[in-house]
C-alpha cells in the first residue's frame, strides 16, 4: 500500500474526522504569503499610533516601530546584505525588533542570538553562519562576542545606535515609502534558527517566508490576537519561537511586551509582572508554569492573572496531572499544548478542554499545511496504539540544513510525490483511538535496560506525577562496555508542612514498580535541594545535573 493511500483522510456523514492509522492532516497548503515584514508594514499603516512594543523604558507606537525598520533597511541596503544573513544580538524590546524588521526588508536572513554571556555555541554558531553584518545594541566595544567577530574573524560589527532605531535618542527621518530589497518569493529564506538537536552539534534551519508568514498568521489568528491584546516576549532570543511569538503580535497590531531579564526566570516576579502588564496571551514551558503555579496556588494570587486568556506550552512533555492543577487554578484560560522541532516551526497542537486529562496530555493533530505520520522501522504506517517515529511533512519542512549536502532525517517518505519535503523527528508517538497524537519521548532516550527496552521520558513522566515529586530528571549511566547499567533519578520534592520532604526512594520505587514491573529495580535516586538546572530556554540543563556518585541516595 503506498503512503498516500496508507494515510488518506475521510470523514462520515456528519462531516467529523475519523481515526485512521497514520498521516492526520489538515486542510490547507502554505499560500503565497507576503513577508512578514510586509504583513507588519500593513499593519502599521491601518493603526499608526497603537503601540507596537510596551518596555520600561517607555512605549513604542507601530509608526515609530517602521520608521526605525525603514532607516535601518536603507543601511543594511548600502551594505549589499540582501541574500545573505544578519545576525541581531540585541536584549528583547522596539530596538531588536526595528532592526529585525529592517533586515528582512532588506532582503537579507534574520539570526536573532541572545544578549548573556558567550560560550562556545555562540562563537560556533556565528563561524558557521559567516553573516554579512553583526547588530548589537551599542556594545560594539565591549560585547565579547562582537569584538571576537570582528577581531578574529574579521566580521563586520555595526551598533545598532547607527540605524536611527527607536529608543536610541535618534529623531525620526523625514516620512518616506520603506524601502524594499529584491522581490522575496515564498520560499525565499526569511530567517536562520540554529538547533544543536540528539548530536550537541549546532546545525542552522532555514525557513522560507511563506512557511513563517503561514504559521504567524495561523498563530495570530487561532489565539484570537489583535488591538488591545498585549502579548508576552518570553522565549529567549536565540530559540526559533520567540521569532513566533514576537510577529504573531506585530501582524495583528496586538502590544508585545518583553520580559525583563531579572524577571523572566524567577517565578513570583514573573506572576507579579504577568499581572501588572495586563498580558492576555503567554507562552512558555510546562516546567514553568509548575513554577509558577507553586506561586499563585491561592485563589487571591490566581485571580491577580484574571486579564490571562490565551496559553501556549511548547517545548517539554506535559504532564496530565500539570494540566489538570493548570485548568483546576485559571479555569478561565485557554490552554493549548504546540509540537514541533525546528526543522519544521511547528506540527501539531491540541487545546485543553476543561475536562480531567488521564494518562498524557497529546500533542494533537497537525497545524495547517503539515502532514504528520507514525511510521515504524519498515517505514510503514503504525497502527492505532502502537508507538512509532514521527514524520513531519510539507512545505514548512525545511530543505535540510545550511551547508550541509544533505541528511538522512530529511529523506522522502516512500509513496509521496519526491518534490514532498519530510523530516523525521527522532521523537516516538502512538495515535489514539480518538484520533490524536500522543507524544512518547525520543528515539534517542530509549534504552534498553536489564534486556528490556525502556523510555526515559515515560519513567520521567511516571515518577513525576508522584505527589511528593516537585520535578525531576532521569539520566541512563553506562558501564565500562557502553551498556546501560542502571538509571539515576534526579528530585526535587515537595515540602511538609514541617519543611521535610513529602516522599522518599523507597515510595518512588514502589510506585515506578508498581508502573512498569520488576523491569525499573535498577533505578537509585539522587535528592536535589534546589531546582533542576535549566538553560536560557527554560529547559532542564543535563550537563549541569551534578556526579551521582558524590551523594547518591539509595
Amino acid at each position: 500500500m503506498t503512503a498516500s493511500r496508507a494515510f488518506a483522510r475521510s470523514t462520515d456523514r456528519a462531516g467529523s474526522p475519523v481515526p485512521v492509522p497514520g498521516r492526520r492532516a489538515l486542510d490547507g497548503m502554505v499560500p503565497h504569503f507576503g513577508g512578514v515584514h510586509e504583513l507588519v508594514r500593513s499593519r502599521a499603516e491601518q493603526v499608526p499610533d497603537a503601540v507596537a512594543v510596551a518596555e520600561a523604558e517607555g512605549v513604542t507606537t507601530y509608526r515609530t516601530l517602521m520608521t526605525g525598520a525603514e532607516r535601518a533597511a536603507r543601511h543594511l541596503l548600502g551594505l549589499g546584505v540582501s541574500g545573505r544573513p544578519v545576525a541581531v544580538r540585541m536584549s528583547p524590546g522596539a530596538r531588536q525588533v526595528a532592526a529585525s524588521l529592517g533586515v528582512l526588508q532588506a532582503g537579507a536572513w534574520l539570526t536573532w542570538f541572545g544578549v548573556g554571556d558567550p560560550g562556545g555555541r555562540d562563537r560556533d554558531v556565528l563561524a558557521r553562519l559567516s553573516p554579512a553584518c553583526l547588530l548589537v545594541d551599542g556594545r560594539c566595544g565591549t560585547d565579547p562576542l562582537a569584538r571576537w567577530y570582528r577581531d578574529e574573524q574579521r566580521g563586520q560589527v555595526m551598533d545598532g545606535a547607527e540605524l536611527g532605531l527607536p529608543g536610541n535618542g535618534a529623531g525620526p527621518p523625514a516620512a518616506a515609502s520603506g524601502p524594499r530589497g529584491p522581490g522575496e518569493t515564498a520560499g525565499a529564506t526569511a530567517y536562520v534558527a540554529f538547533t544543536s538537536g540528539s548530536t550537541g552539534a549546532p546545525k542552522g534551519v532555514a525557513q522560507s517566508h511563506g512557511a513563517f508568514a503561514q504559521f504567524v498568521l495561523w498563530l495570530a489568528d487561532e489565539f484570537r490576537l489583535g488591538v488591545g491584546s498585549r502579548v508576552a516576549q518570553w522565549v529567549a532570543p536565540e530559540h526559533d519561537p520567540s521569532l513566533c511569538e514576537v510577529f504573531a503580535a506585530l501582524v495583528t497590531g496586538a502590544t508585545l511586551c518583553p520580559v525583563p531579564g531579572r524577571v523572566r526566570l524567577h517565578p513570583q516576579r514573573l506572576v507579579d509582572w504577568l499581572a501588572c502588564e495586563r498580558i492576555t496571551f503567554f507562552q512558555t514551558v510546562p516546567s514553568m508554569v509548575r513554577e509558577l503555579l507553586d506561586v499563585a496556588s491561592s485563589g487571591q494570587q490566581a485571580r491577580r492573572l484574571s486579564g490571562l486568556r490565551q496559553l501556549v506550552v511548547m517545548g517539554e512533555a506535559f504532564p496530565a496531572t500539570l494540566a489538570n492543577r493548570l485548568s483546576a487554578t485559571l479555569p478561565w484560560v485557554r490552554v493549548a499544548n504546540i509540537y514541533g522541532p525546528t526543522e519544521t516551526i511547528a506540527a501539531t497542537w491540541h487545546t485543553l478542554t476543561g475536562h480531567p486529562v488521564t494518562g498524557v496530555v497529546p500533542i494533537g493533530l497537525p497545524i495547517p499545511g503539515r502532514q504528520v505520520f507514525v511510521l515504524d522501522d519498515y517505514e510503514q504506517p503504525c497502527p492505532v496504539g502502537v508507538t512509532g517515529q514521527i514524520v513531519v511533512c510539507g512545505p514548512p519542512v525545511a530543505a535540510g540544513y545550511v551547508g550541509s549536502d544533505g541528511d538522512d532525517a530529511f529523506r522522502p517518505v516512500a509513496g509521496l510525490a519526491a518534490a514532498v519535503r519530510c523530516y523525521r523527528t527522532g521523537d516516538l508517538g502512538r495515535w489514539r483511538t480518538d484520533g490524536l497524537l500522543e507524544f512518547c519521548g525520543r528515539r534517542d532516550l530509549q534504552v534498553k535496560l536489564g534486556g528490556t527496552r525502556v523510555e526515559i521520558s515515560e519513567v520521567e513522566a511516571a515518577l513525576a506525577s508522584h505527589e511528593s515529586v516537585l520535578e525531576c530528571a532521569v539520566v541512563p549511566r553506562s558501564g565500562e562496555d557502553g551498556l546501560v547499567t542502571h538509571l539515576v533519578a534526579y528530585v526535587v520534592t515537595r515540602r511538609t508542612p514541617s519543611g521535610g520532604a513529602a516522599g522518599g526512594p523507597a515510595q518512588w520505587r514502589a510506585y515506578l514498580r508498581g508502573r512498569f514491573g520488576s523491569q525499573l529495580r535498577l533505578v537509585s535516586f539522587h535528592h536535589l535541594s534546589h531546582p533542576l538546572p535549566r538553560n536560557v530556554a527554560g529547559k532542564v540543563d543535563r550537563r549541569r545535573l551534578p556526579d551521582p556518585a558524590t551523594t547518591m541516595t539509595k
